[in-house]
């Protein structure tokens, strides 16, 4: 073979392989603008889920409080100091501080705490702030304080506790809601 015919095949090659290269690449440029070309925007109707509350008839800070001092009130009548109760805190924590607790309440004082699934004991570090009905009581009295962008609260017809309770401080922050719910009162006889 001679240095032409060497030349000559060395030529085909690259340019069979630069062709076959150039095709791939410009398919590939093809397919993109083919999928990725301006597409008419179908507009989506968005559901609104959130309650419109005129200004007028939203609860405000004096009413929560007065709300929440006769619900203690009626907490405070039944004298009850020693009862067992399930709290479980919602918010954006650890999963230890989210699960359902039972609290087991004695003379005011916590005694034990174990979680609802498992009857395993509770770090007392997992406790938290609403361990007890006062606490929960004396939170929201600190909430208040902080005068929240919201703040709701059910509460225990019969007895008075709080039995759900959800705050948001900041409406701009995200990931600064809390909510506890607490419910399975049972007193304890002394």
């Amino acid at each position: 073979m001679s240095f032409s015919n060497i030349h000559t095949t060395l030529n085909s090659i690259y340019l069979r392989d630069l062709s076959k290269y150039t095709l791939i690449i410009i398919t590939s440029i093809l397919l993109i603008s083919a999928c990725s070309g301006d597409k008419e925007e179908v507009p989506v109707e968005k559901e609104i889920t959130e309650t419109v509350v005129p200004e007028s008839t939203k609860a405000t800070s004096v009413d929560i409080a007065s709300e929440m001092q006769v619900n203690r009130e009626k907490w405070v009548s039944h004298e009850i100091s020693s009862y067992q109760i399930e709290i479980q805190k919602i918010c954006y924590c650890v999963p230890e501080v989210v699960r359902m607790m039972v609290f087991e309440i004695d003379e005011n004082e916590i005694t034990s705490v174990r979680y609802a699934d498992t009857g395993e004991d509770v770090d007392p570090q997992h406790y938290g702030d609403f361990n007890t009905i006062d606490s929960m009581f004396t939170f929201v009295e600190k909430a208040l304080e902080k005068n929240p962008a919201d703040l709701s609260i059910a509460y225990h017809e019969k007895y008075g506790y709080i039995k759900e309770m959800s705050v948001d401080f900041k409406k701009n922050i995200a990931d600064d809601e809390i909510s506890i719910i607490a419910s399975n009162m049972r007193p304890k006889e002394n």
